[in-house]
């Protein structure tokens, strides 16, 4: 039965996130038809710039948060307390961080879009009241399923609505914010009401408390933000905004498999958690279990696209002349995903056996060094620089983690 009810959460979930895959795939053709490679490239480094504030508001949320539900879901009076402050600060941050934004885009020589900026926080906001973290750690797969869904769909329909002409690229990324917003305080005041939960002097206090207790957590997760998501802001101010538009095309080919790989992260980081706290050696075999299925799905996927790359160029509409060389792109970029599903793997092993310390001196190592190759790659390679960056950075990567984990087990009796 224990085996059945993961198979079923795992599907719920799977069904509910593969829209994060469809929507943007049924939006993505229709943006470049409006708005042009051009514009696409604007609404992209705005995109990616949301998604690095994201993490920063999640701060350690999604990580220390849902490992302490976790191990404490019975104890309501402790629920009460820590989801309050965690929201507290998610408040704090998101004000900090908006002010600080709009300020550096004003200072950005090759940037110009302080609308599109603004209008772009409503994303940083969905982030905020998103409650997934705690549905995570209770394992309500179908209740993740459900808000992301109505979020993505509510998303999808604006664009085909409201977009009509190239100037509307500014709304883009307002239209995929203000749906999650919306769900998501319906999501919040759930859990408002479910918990108890109670906003005060004494639950700012608590959040500042975890912001400190945290931060290098979060430092971390911040670099692991700008790993993924800087690419684009330094293809734009280093090429421009038609080849920004043309990397957000393979980007988005690769979110396809980058939100299945997270996916799996997400929904199988509880369960390896609460195992490893039980026994280490049940823990690493469902470990492996999880991860030798993921890695298969993703040597399928990989196939897949590389089969059909001119095709899927095609449908996104990409420009004639600029065709022969996106299709190299995109075949490079499938070395990427192969890596990432044996970095994120370890990456949970890491979490999971509490190694939070040796964990973010790799990042902060991986980071600084993406971001240097990053530069001298784009500027030698041109788009493809990108992509050699972040394959050569993502073996660097899975050899340290693999070397820290082997250093540890060595000296455990599992």
């Amino acid at each position: 039965m224990e085996v059945y009810n993961k198979i079923k959460n795992f599907i719920i979930y799977g069904l509910g996130q593969s829209v994060n895959i469809l929507i943007p795939l049924l939006a993505m053709p229709y943006i470049i038809k409006i708005c042009g490679e051009d514009g696409l490239g604007k609404i992209g480094i705005a995109f990616s710039l949301m998604l690095i504030l994201c993490g920063l508001v999640d701060y350690s949320s999604y990580l220390v948060g849902t490992r302490e539900i976790v191990l404490n879901k019975r104890d309501s009076s402790f629920l009460r307390q820590q989801i309050s402050a965690i929201y507290s600060y998610k408040v704090l941050l998101f004000v900090i961080l908006s002010l600080l934004a709009i300020i550096f885009v004003n200072i950005l020589p090759f940037y110009e879009e302080n609308t599109l900026i603004f209008l772009s926080l409503f994303m940083v906001l969905s982030q905020l009241l998103n409650p997934n973290w705690i549905f995570q750690a209770f394992e309500e797969f179908e209740k993740i399923a459900l808000y992301n869904v109505l979020s993505k769909l509510g998303y999808l329909i604006m664009i085909f609505v409201f977009l009509h002409k190239d100037s509307d690229y500014i709304w883009v990324n307002f239209f995929f914010g203000i749906s999650g917003t919306l769900v998501y305080l319906y999501a919040f005041l759930r859990i408002y009401k479910r918990h108890q939960l109670k906003f005060d002097h004494k639950s700012f206090q608590n959040g500042i408390e975890i912001l400190k207790r945290d931060f290098r957590i979060c430092l971390s997760e911040f670099c692991l933000s700008l790993y993924q998501y800087l690419p684009i802001m330094i293809v734009g101010a280093l090429l421009g905004n038609t080849l920004a538009g043309l990397y957000r095309v393979a980007e988005q080919v690769f979110s396809v498999f980058r939100t299945f790989i997270f996916m799996f992260f997400t929904f199988s980081y509880p369960i390896v958690v609460h195992e490893t706290a039980k026994k280490l050696v049940s823990g690493i075999k469902i470990w492996l279990a999880y991860h030798f299925v993921h890695l298969i799905i993703i040597l399928i996927g990989t196939a897949l696209v590389f089969i059909f790359t001119e095709n899927i160029l095609i449908y996104f509409k990409i420009n004639q002349n600029s065709l022969p060389q996106m299709i190299n792109i995109l075949k490079l970029m499938l070395f990427v995903p192969l890596l990432l599903v044996l970095s994120q793997a370890l990456r949970q092993l890491m979490f999971a056996m509490n190694f939070t310390k040796s964990y973010t001196l790799i990042i902060y190592f991986a980071t600084v060094i993406h971001i240097l190759m990053m530069i001298l790659f784009i500027q030698a390679f041109d788009i493809e620089g990108a992509f050699y960056s972040m394959i050569a950075v993502e073996a660097i990567v899975i050899l340290l983690y693999l070397v820290r984990l082997n250093k540890n087990l060595k000296n455990q009796t599992i």
